[in-house]
């Protein structure tokens, strides 16, 4: 077995642990910002860094928020909550997400269907494969079960230290004809809404990227220092009391992303189920299961 692909391996495991540990956590009362700590406190102490800041997306939102230190939201009863969080070891990524429902089952059927269109999707991998068809069994099984996929999220490849790299996994046959090799790590996460099953930018949910990494000094370097380019939380970077000015700063300079919120079009419900995957010339392995 290769260094890499054991790297992947660890990752994955830590990934795994931290989803379990996050999901247990999730109850009503508790607040974002606790799971978000504890979550990401377990990640370091198991001897790995986390790939970007803990997702905690609720109800109608997909993705893409994180909590500030003061920001005071906690859990209601009935909320539908997306928890997507991501280890590394020396840059080699895991990605895994589960939605809980706080105190109620309303949604169970919406998330199962999340759920089993990511084992239908696992089931179809094989070198070789296109995207398309890993789409095209997301798409048919949520459908299937009463709901549709969200088409403009999409699952993706991973890289060293680069969440997103090199190709896109739909949740639906976008009639991509790209193919997975065996040595490709990608993440599979299937969106499953009960609306028309698209989502939309909404202001940004503090989580921040470097897109600029050549002569960068300061506050700046640091941030390359210590993140790379992988995403990193506002919370993160309170090494510096005037953090908040200086992220606002290098975004209008083009130094900085800031990812918005991504929120269902018409406030539909949304659930996520997400796993990473290496392919190997034997086959599909999953790390986060």
């Amino acid at each position: 077995m290769s260094m890499e692909i054991k790297k992947y391996l660890e990752a994955g495991k830590i990934g795994k642990e931290a989803r379990e540990l996050g999901e247990e956590l999730i109850k009503e009362g508790v607040s974002y910002y606790e799971v978000a700590e504890k979550v990401e406190r377990y990640i370091i102490d198991s001897g790995a860094f986390p790939a970007f800041p803990v997702n905690i997306s609720v109800n109608h939102v997909a993705a893409h928020y994180t909590p500030t230190k003061d920001d005071g939201l906690r859990f209601r009863r009935g909320d539908v909550v997306k928890l997507d969080l991501g280890a590394h070891v020396d840059g080699y990524i895991s990605d895994t997400a589960v939605t809980v429902e706080v105190g109620t089952n309303q949604w169970e059927e919406l998330i199962e269907a999340s759920r089993s269109a990511l084992k239908e999707a696992i089931r179809t991998l094989r070198p070789g494969i296109e995207v398309r068809e890993i789409g095209r069994a997301v798409e048919n099984e949520i459908k299937m079960r009463g709901f549709n996929p969200v088409y403009n999220l999409t699952g993706h490849g991973l890289g060293r230290y680069d969440l997103h790299h090199g190709m896109s996994i739909p949740n639906y046959d976008d009639g991509s004809r790209f193919t997975i090799r065996p040595g490709m790590a990608f993440a599979i996460e299937p969106f499953a809404t009960n609306g028309r099953g698209h989502v939309r930018n909404g202001k940004g949910g503090n989580i921040f990227m470097l897109i600029r990494t050549q002569d960068l000094s300061g506050f700046y370097q640091e941030l390359y220092e210590r993140f790379r380019t992988l995403p990193f939380a506002s919370r993160w970077c309170s090494f510096r009391e005037d953090y908040l000015d200086l992220l606002s700063r290098g975004v209008r300079k083009g130094i900085l992303y800031h990812f918005p919120v991504l929120q269902e079009r018409k406030r539909y419900m949304v659930a996520q189920t997400e796993h990473t995957v290496v392919m190997t010339d034997d086959g599909p392995v999953v790390t986060t299961e």
